[in-house]
């Protein structure tokens, strides 16, 4: 599905404000483009930079998605834009942006546009020499701003930036769409706890990889809920070896994170039943009191992950507190 027909169908509030922007040739020097995770804020980011150098144009000055410049952004090929992670988003970076684009264009269209993906991962620093850069803009530059989480980015850069927000869609139509396409219920629900974005949900649970990263958590509940040091021992051999990709990794922990927030629910409600490994999250959900600090342990783990800290470290850093964090809260109560 090509994203304006995604934008019409599932985004129409997003497509309208495109829409009139682009009809009325009131187009912004700055975007932010929010969603939650796994929303498509990337590709409706590269539509709007395509809609700015379109050849094809439709009536609504929007882009055709199949022209040359359209392909040349869709492939990261035209010479007036860039396509950087926020991650990747270091000093050297910053200055070579801003370099690049305050030579003449080389382009026909005379306009150059640079897209930050989850700028929220930048570094602080560097954001803060691009801010300058966004204060003080050229008339032919536009920068657009992708986010999973636009209270996380300096407010400086947020006020200057029109912000583009992508409905949220219900777990439960989510899911739904995943069992009709032969998903269990027990993955569509999980993914879908992490995953706003039904169509790429349905790629990765069919991925070998998200049953890779299923079996190691399944794993890993196992022995964090028998408080039981093998947890650090299997995780450190069998995890990391399976766990090789960032992505991987990332999946592990979002996927761990959904299964503590079970584990809080059925402190909250005794007759409360996970949908999936109801028996291991049971026992973490008994043994654990503080399983909110062991959420903090999982976010702070993520932080280190993407400042590009040693990832053994980190998880040996993760693993520790987390078995660090047993304390049987039921017998506690009762004392």
């Amino acid at each position: 599905m090509k994203t304006k027909e995604y934008l019409i169908n599932k985004q129409h509030i997003v497509y309208q404000v495109l829409k009139n922007s682009f009809k009325n040739k009131k187009t912004s020097h700055a975007y932010i483009i929010s969603g939650s995770k796994g929303s498509p804020i990337l590709d409706t980011a590269i539509f709007l930079a395509q809609s700015l150098v379109c050849l094809n144009k439709d009536e609504n000055n929007l882009a055709c998605e199949e022209c040359i410049n359209c392909q040349k952004i869709k492939n990261n090929a035209y010479v007036d834009y860039k396509l950087i992670e926020g991650v990747d988003l270091k000093n050297d970076v910053t200055l070579a942006i801003q370099d690049d684009f305050n030579k003449s264009s080389v382009e026909n269209e005379d306009i150059k546009i640079y897209i930050i993906n989850l700028i929220e991962k930048a570094p602080v620093a560097s954001l803060n020499k691009l801010l300058k850069f966004i204060e003080e803009p050229n008339s032919n530059i536009v920068a657009i701003f992708t986010s999973n989480s636009v209270d996380s980015i300096l407010q400086t850069i947020v006020s200057r930036c029109q912000t583009i927000t992508l409905k949220e869609f219900m777990v439960s139509d989510l899911i739904d769409y995943l069992v009709n396409n032969n998903v269990s219920y027990e993955d569509a629900w999980l993914i879908s706890k992490i995953s706003n974005n039904a169509e790429k949900n349905l790629d990765l649970v069919n991925d070998v990889t998200f049953n890779v990263v299923k079996n190691q958590l399944a794993n890993s509940l196992k022995h964090l809920g028998n408080k039981n040091d093998y947890f650090i021992v299997d995780f450190l051999i069998e995890g990391m070896k399976n766990l090789t990709e960032n992505s991987s990794i990332e999946l592990f922990l979002d996927m761990l994170e959904v299964c503590l927030l079970e584990a809080i629910i059925k402190q909250e409600d005794k007759e409360h039943k996970s949908v999936i490994f109801d028996e291991q999250i049971s026992k973490i959900s008994e043994k654990y009191q503080h399983i909110d600090h062991m959420i903090d342990d999982i976010t702070k783990a993520k932080i280190d992950l993407l400042s590009n800290a040693n990832k053994n470290l980190v998880f040996d850093k993760l693993l520790i507190n987390l078995l660090r964090r047993w304390e049987p809260w039921i017998m506690k109560i009762q004392m």
